[in-house]
């Protein structure tokens, strides 16, 4: 079932980001923030959102890299990556629960993480000409992530700056 409107897929995300928000190719806590707009989100202005997202985390106009280059992905081949090594990952803990070596309150994180992935991926599906960007330079760690896709005449995006060195 496709969302009526862009406010009903943005208030999902932010009920899913409230839940748990750590994005897994990231080196450091990398939250999403959802949001929408009218704007169609083309090569400038995925640009113009990077460049304000890197400003935003401390970098100056002049340190903005020059040569920031747009990678556009399927949500297959970003999200199922993700949600197999989450799942793999709460059953090496289940594993260890067997063991008697972890506890069962410790397959939370792992759970979490795969609830994550898969919701993330239920409402960006729904979206019309949904895909995920990165924004990427080889002279910097950071990397914007937009993941996008339109409801009717608006844009419906979650981004966030992933640090990947």
């Amino acid at each position: 079932m496709a969302f009526e409107t862009a406010s009903l897929a943005v208030k999902t995300l932010n009920a899913i980001l409230k839940d748990y928000n750590f994005w897994g190719q990231s080196e450091s806590d990398s939250p999403l923030k959802a949001g929408r707009t009218k704007a169609v989100i083309d090569d400038d202005k995925l640009l113009s959102l990077d460049r304000s997202l890197r400003i935003k985390a401390g970098a100056t106009s002049d340190s903005i890299p020059k040569d920031r280059i747009i990678t556009t992905k399927t949500l297959d081949e970003v999200f199922v990556p993700l949600a197999k090594n989450a799942i793999a990952e709460l059953n090496n803990q289940s594993d260890m629960v067997d063991a008697g070596t972890a506890t069962l309150e410790s397959l939370a994180n792992e759970a979490e993480a795969v609830e994550y992935y898969v919701q993330l991926y239920e409402v960006f599906k729904q979206l019309t000409d949904a895909k995920i960007c990165y924004v990427d330079s080889p002279t910097d760690a950071e990397v914007g992530l937009f993941i996008v896709g339109a409801v009717g005449s608006e844009t419906v995006y979650a981004r966030t700056l992933l640090i990947q060195t």
